[in-house]
């Protein structure tokens, strides 16, 4: 019996604009996309280069800026990540995706005000933006406003139903008000969009801890931890000072075994 090999879309991708650039290597589009296709595969020092070349072969090519700004930032030079937004955004004024890079690169900075600026203009421009609204809700996130993160995953859900991060963080929104049923049905959404998605394994087991379902909960965590072993360690030492400040603050015993799995790097 054949198995089946599945290439990735991205390597597809990489393959067909490259023999379009062998083609019409004058062409300045090619470089463009296949920039995108070597950055979503984490090879940005391949992507920048690509979009150079489409910005010399166009300079005026907005959307090619926009990206290269984007591998910019993923590098971490944000001065010239926001200095390729900002040709993105003067070559082309209604361009949702430069605002919505530029705005995720202000976040990083911390100019969280700025940042919302200009997702709420990427939104404004194009109100189905899934990933404007996806952006915002994360800064409103961080900034402990609940209900305005859960409203802006939901819209980012609603527009792009098979995005998994949303579905994460909306469970974590849900968790943080409490309500960790509705944070255990997104965190189920995000499993079955992704099932190696460690984090989400690790934010249900959580949310069962509160719900004191404990088999159901050590079933999550020994799967995060068989998957990637300290981020449970580190997770639970970003919320809580040690186990006893978990159940001191949440009223609770911990089961032995359970509570060993969140401190023990065994």
């Amino acid at each position: 019996m054949k198995t089946e090999v599945v290439q990735d879309p991205n390597e597809n991708a990489i393959q067909r604009f490259t023999k379009l650039i062998m083609e019409k290597p004058s062409f300045a589009r090619p470089y463009n996309y296949r920039g995108v296709a070597y950055g979503n595969i984490g090879e940005i020092d391949r992507a920048i280069e690509d979009f150079n070349t489409a910005i010399r072969r166009q300079e005026n090519y907005a959307e090619a800026y926009s990206n290269r700004g984007s591998a910019y930032r993923i590098k971490g030079d944000y001065d010239r990540a926001i200095t390729d937004c900002n040709t993105a955004i003067r070559l082309d004024p209604d361009l949702p995706v430069a605002y919505n890079n530029r705005g995720i690169v202000y976040k990083l900075k911390g100019e969280t005000d700025r940042a919302i600026e200009d997702y709420n203009t990427a939104i404004k421009l194009d109100p189905n933006f899934a990933y404007g609204y996806y952006n915002r809700g994360i800064v409103y996130h961080e900034r402990d406003e609940f209900d305005r993160a859960i409203k802006d995953y939901t819209k980012a859900i609603e527009l792009r139903p098979n995005l998994v991060h949303p579905h994460n963080n909306r469970g974590n929104a849900y968790s943080q008000k409490g309500e960790y049923q509705r944070a255990i049905e997104d965190y189920n959404a995000a499993i079955q969009l992704k099932p190696d998605l460690v984090e989400a394994y690790y934010n249900r087991g959580m949310a069962f801890l509160h719900l004191r379902e404990w088999e159901k909960a050590k079933e999550d965590l020994t799967t995060a931890k068989d998957n990637q072993t300290n981020i449970i360690i580190e997770q639970f030492r970003k919320e809580y000072k040690n186990v006893a400040d978990f159940e001191q603050k949440h009223g609770v015993k911990l089961p032995e075994d359970i509570a060993a799995l969140l401190t023990s790097p065994t």
